[in-house]
């Protein structure tokens, strides 16, 4: 029997935005299982880390408060000790969750969370990761395409009027590709990075006319 099942997952996303929805965890489920059997990791946890992982996002979302990695794990933490899970078990489902977020403090440990952050990573670049930016940046009312500036660092306060998906590739997306952790991983993310390095590069000869 499973930790937690799609269905059961599925109710904890309720009203969540398009760029962290419940076709973004069942995304990253695919791709972290796909891992985890490459590397020869417990798919069991990695699949419910996956499930699970951004249960806490839409609230971070809506008051711009806390670290939802870390409160989903103690969320999720909770609901697997309740089905009676094993301590253990449930301790390593909750690492894996708090160790996802690109800009954490709590650095994945086991294979298993090192899966979950690569598998989360991956689904924010490539030709979904344009899309996810372009979804998040529209719902902000963002322009198209902005100048970026070369000592822009990723923030917390990104989502305003003046950041852009352009900025967004320039300060996290273009740097996915040398966090994640597995081998796996790196062989898709550096597939997924040509193809989003290539789209905005593109897009800026075109905005210039060029094209």
């Amino acid at each position: 029997m499973s930790m937690v099942t799609v269905d059961e997952a599925r109710a904890y996303y309720a009203g969540a935005g398009s760029g962290h929805d419940f076709d973004h965890v069942l995304r990253v489920l695919a791709l972290a299982e796909r891992l985890a059997r490459a590397e020869g990791a417990d798919v069991e946890i990695v699949r419910a880390a996956a499930l699970l992982h951004d249960i806490a996002r839409a609230e971070e979302d809506a008051t711009g408060q806390g670290d939802h990695a870390q409160m989903a794990a103690a969320r999720a933490h909770a609901i697997l000790v309740a089905r009676c899970v094993a301590p253990a078990r449930a301790d390593a489902v909750a690492h894996a969750i708090a160790a996802h977020r690109f800009r954490g403090s709590t650095p994945p440990q086991t294979l298993e969370a090192k899966i979950l952050f690569d598998a989360d990573k991956l689904d924010s670049i490539g030709a979904i990761g344009v899309a996810r930016a372009y979804a998040i940046s529209g719902a902000l009312n963002q322009r198209l395409w902005s100048q970026v500036a070369p000592d822009a660092v990723a923030t917390r306060d990104q989502h305003n009027a003046n950041h852009t998906a352009v900025a967004e590739f320039a300060v996290k997306l273009s740097k996915v590709r040398e966090r994640v952790h597995t081998a796996s991983a790196r062989q898709i993310a550096d597939e997924r990075h040509a193809f989003m390095a290539a789209f905005f590069d593109r897009l800026e000869r075109e905005v210039r006319g060029e094209i």
